[in-house]
């Protein structure tokens, strides 16, 4: 257990899209300035988002202990999708890999974190019916977070309100949560949030904060919240431009508030949902360099408009007719559990002969021709390397919910040579050359076994420097 209960490292993955208009008829004026919700591409969920947040923070935090998965949007009942996450990380065995489950799971999952040293990951794929009041008011995010130190920030003080109430609720088997009248359900959940945070400032011997920021399942309680509580407002304007991210919402504006803080500087985060949770934070001396990857304010200026058509496709929420080919083949588990260094961790296998690498990794190098020995080869892991295209091929009768996509092949810097799916880019923007890295998606899903893999997108182009980040 830490000295100090504190955030020492921390990252945010926002899926690159957004759906700004939720129209079905078009005909029909748009409705000004109101909400955006980040959108998952088609091959996006809840695992393959809290891999992309929590593989930026583990590079400078190695993962010893546990993590923690929270969601409500699992890829699987009953099977654990930490495990799927911890997998894709290469983390050790004796890592521990744990799943939390509910709205209420992103807050407990940090104050686990930051008392513990563990890491913990929280990840929402948000789905409401087409046209539902609040489709545009709901999003998908990550957001990771790693304790075992306060150079991020440093906890003085939580507290703790639990209360049973029917708010927002899902059934086995269903698939949209179902939401109960937020006026009845706001007032005992703004109750809770103000006792909750009261208590709190006591207990950290301060009277006001530099910083309030507020999640709730309950947009009215979260609006009078903020009025009571004289939020600044940098949770409104991420709110307003992801929509509710479920389970990750309250570690995507702690993030957020993070991300323009200041050493010294002290956060009020407060979580309304069945209860509330708040904690009291002072950021820490290496809070500028405490991120990784992009910021909030940088991921959500680089994100493309989807259109509602696709998005709903995307979703499944618009059955329409594909090609006539038949369904891509389920994977067996024994060759996911033999072949799991390429699958899950994108090893290769380095040549004892001339240290050239071969993906996927085999006994045979593909530069000299020489056969192992029998002896295991080095492997070496292509995850984090930059690959650059050599070819591209655009397949039409792809049987993913897009008209076409692109399948590459690019050679790694450093060794090695991948072929697999381009994503989060349009099949004209692919060229020779194109810089990109790997990324963890599903590929398509069959017999009910996710069929996860690598592909390449993009190279992110960087944020400008921050003062004082290295």
């Amino acid at each position: 257990m830490p000295d100090q209960p504190g955030v020492d490292g921390y990252a945010v993955h926002l899926p690159a899209y957004a759906l700004h208009d939720n129209r079905l008829d078009t005909a029909d004026p748009p409705r000004p300035g109101g909400p955006v919700r980040g959108v998952a591409a088609f091959d996006e969920d809840a695992v393959t988002m809290a891999v992309e947040a929590l593989r930026s923070v583990a590079v400078d935090h190695p993962v010893r202990e546990q993590v923690l998965f929270g969601t409500t949007s699992a890829p699987y009942e009953a099977k654990t999708s930490a495990g799927v996450v911890h997998a894709a990380l290469g983390l050790d065995p004796a890592v521990g890999a744990v799943d939390l489950r509910g709205h209420r799971c992103g807050a407990t999952a940090v104050d686990l974190v930051v008392r513990s040293g563990a890491a913990a990951v929280l990840a929402d794929l948000r789905t409401t019916r087409p046209g539902a009041p609040d489709e545009l008011a709901q999003g998908d995010a990550a957001a990771a977070f790693v304790g075992g130190g306060t150079r991020a920030a440093a906890l003085l003080a939580r507290a703790g309100h639990t209360t049973e109430i029917l708010e927002r609720w899902r059934l086995p088997g269903e698939r949209h949560d179902r939401v109960w009248d937020e006026r009845f359900t706001a007032d005992v959940l703004v109750t809770a949030g103000l006792d909750t945070a009261r208590r709190a400032m006591a207990a950290a011997s301060l009277d006001t904060v530099d910083e309030v920021v507020v999640s709730s399942s309950n947009a009215r309680a979260a609006a009078a919240l903020r009025r009571a509580l004289r939020g600044s407002g940098v949770d409104v304007r991420v709110e307003r431009a992801t929509g509710f991210t479920g389970a990750a919402h309250p570690a995507l504006l702690l993030a957020a508030a993070l991300d323009e803080s200041q050493p010294g500087r002290t956060i009020l985060l407060l979580s309304a949902t069945e209860g509330a949770d708040a904690f009291v934070w002072r950021a820490g001396a290496g809070v500028r360099s405490a991120r990784a990857g992009r910021s909030v304010r940088d991921q959500l200026a680089a994100r493309r408009p989807v259109g509602y058509g696709r998005y709903l496709r995307w979703r499944g929420l618009l059955d329409v007719q594909g090609p006539a080919r038949p369904a891509s083949p389920a994977p067996a588990s024994p060759a996911m559990f033999r072949r799991a260094g390429w699958k899950y961790r994108l090893e290769a296998s380095r040549c004892d002969a001339c240290g050239n690498l071969t993906s996927p990794p085999g006994r045979v190098c593909a530069s000299c021709g020489t056969a192992s020995t029998g002896q295991p080869t080095a492997k070496v892991s292509l995850r984090d390397k930059v690959a650059r295209v050599v070819s591209a091929t655009r397949d039409h009768l792809t049987t993913m919910p897009e008209p076409e996509v692109v399948i590459v092949v690019a050679d790694v810097d450093g060794g090695g040579r991948l072929t697999t799916y381009a994503t989060d880019v349009a099949p004209d923007d692919v060229t020779v050359g194109m810089p990109m890295t790997p990324t963890f998606r599903r590929l398509w899903t069959t017999d009910s076994i996710h069929n996860y893999f690598w592909k390449l997108r993009p190279v992110p182009v960087p944020d400008p420097p921050v003062e004082g980040q290295h």
